[in-house]
């Protein structure tokens, strides 16, 4: 059905494609398994559209968000009012950059810092400005990507109850290794994840009031209750389901985002190059050949396709190998999964919001 839509619209081009009645309902499993007692907040490098993130923001009444970049940081300042939590750390100088751009982002950033050098250079850099900084500390909670220690609390206590020019915001542990361990090993990695986190949040209740205490991801967020450690959970792809996070789709969510492409040619019995001779081996085979090519993600229509191991990959026409009967005719739309909505889905400029029975909306992606 969407692959006819988007030949009835005319697609002539790549494109990334939102299926919102997938969306309503991932919006509604969200609902039923993210406990209303925490914040939720939104990544926006996972859901990169305004017009998508104001839509998933509405349905579920999640106003902040998790930001990656510079580029999309100052657009979402100029754009929104959230509060925006930079979910990397992000070096001084541009952090300089976009508070001279954006005054605003003094008050409206959590500025993730992960290591006392980088709290040092934050510190100079609120002086040289002469404004206060909100500064979240990234912890490391067992998946070993750098952030602080337990050992580091002391450092951090010392340096933050001096006049520094920060002003502690709150902490991020991330913790997507919980969803991939093996079963054995999970028990005493949540165990570390609890021993960590509470030490931080212990030290960090003594710091503030109404901090931000986040964790979570698409895999993870479900794991969490507001009588736990934290208050504030961050997710964004599994509202679109890319394959990369099939295992949330066992607590219900579907796939709601796919990269259509015109199919440019139809090839049955195709020759393989140089093998001419064994043309009749292919007398049940179909290869066709899409515009452009090495999208991240799996073939899903026409079905029974798959990437042609012959012709191999390529980024101009790829070639896709299905058998025959399947109907496929040039000007038909393929449709392929995306592994990760990050990145693939402001690949192609805008994003075409679909529901059945109207008529494609176009929304306009952010920048990386």
């Amino acid at each position: 059905m969407l692959s006819a839509a988007l030949r009835d619209h005319g697609l002539d081009k790549s494109a990334v494609v939102v299926d919102l009645d997938a969306l309503d309902h991932n919006i509604e499993t969200v609902k039923r398994n993210a406990d209303p007692g925490l914040a939720w907040r939104l990544v926006a490098k996972s859901l990169p559209s305004l017009q998508l993130l104001n839509y998933v923001q509405v349905g579920l009444n999640a106003p902040n968000l998790m930001v990656f970049s510079e580029q999309m940081l100052c657009h979402l300042l100029r754009q929104q009012n959230s509060d925006l939590l930079v979910g990397r750390p992000m070096p001084s100088s541009a952090a300089r950059r976009i508070l001279c751009q954006h005054p605003k982002a003094a008050t409206h950033v959590q500025w993730l810092v992960d290591s006392t050098d980088r709290l040092a250079q934050f510190a100079q850099l609120s002086q040289e400005l002469r404004i206060t900084l909100r500064v979240n500390l990234e912890i490391d909670v067992g998946l070993h990507r750098g952030g602080f220690s337990q050992a580091d609390i002391p450092e951090l206590d010392r340096v933050l109850r001096g006049e520094c020019g920060l002003k502690l915001s709150g902490l991020m542990g991330y913790e997507p290794h919980l969803s991939k361990l093996p079963r054995l090993l999970v028990s005493a990695s949540e165990k570390r994840f609890d021993r960590s986190y509470g030490a931080f949040r212990k030290w960090a209740d003594g710091q503030g009031q109404n901090l931000c205490y986040n964790t979570g991801g698409s895999s993870t967020f479900h794991r969490y209750g507001h009588s736990g450690l934290v208050n504030d959970l961050s997710f964004g792809s599994v509202l679109v389901l890319p394959s990369d996070f099939d295992t949330a789709s066992t607590i219900g969510f579907v796939p709601a985002v796919f990269v259509a492409t015109p199919v440019l040619k139809v090839l049955p019995k195709n020759h393989w190059p140089g093998l001419e001779a064994f043309a009749a081996l292919r007398r049940n085979s179909v290869d066709i050949a899409v515009q452009g090519g090495y999208f991240m993600g799996q073939p899903v229509h026409p079905k029974g396709y798959a990437y042609s191991g012959i012709f191999g990959r390529s980024t101009n026409q790829e070639i896709w190998t299905g058998r025959a009967g399947s109907g496929v005719a040039p000007g038909d739309i393929a449709l392929i999964r995306p592994t990760q909505s990050e990145f693939v889905m402001n690949l192609f400029g805008p994003i075409l919001a679909y529901r059945r029975g109207q008529t494609f909306r176009e929304w306009t992606v952010l920048p990386h």
